[in-house]
């Protein structure tokens, strides 16, 4: 079994739809960052592996893609958002 919490964030490794937990991921290095803790954050991408770190790239890519609001929903929906 793999450890599910870096520092005091998820790592999200509990989530089986890879959409999500990309979602997630994002989500938590992007709140790093705004919270002053960049070191954090990039601390936090060196605990995912290539694959994992290749989804969230393409979330981003789809985000800038498709826009925020309708990955969102695609997500929401079941949908292949990436």
């Amino acid at each position: 079994m793999t450890c599910n919490i870096y520092k005091d964030v998820s790592l999200f490794n509990d989530i089986e739809d890879a959409g999500h937990k990309a979602w997630n991921r994002l989500n938590i290095i992007t709140n790093l960052k705004e919270d002053g803790r960049a070191h954090d954050a990039a601390s936090y991408l060196t605990k995912l592996s290539e694959a994992d770190k290749m989804g969230i790239g393409l979330l981003i890519m789809a985000i800038k893609k498709k826009g925020l609001e309708t990955v969102k929903r695609e997500l929401n929906k079941g949908e292949a958002a990436i």
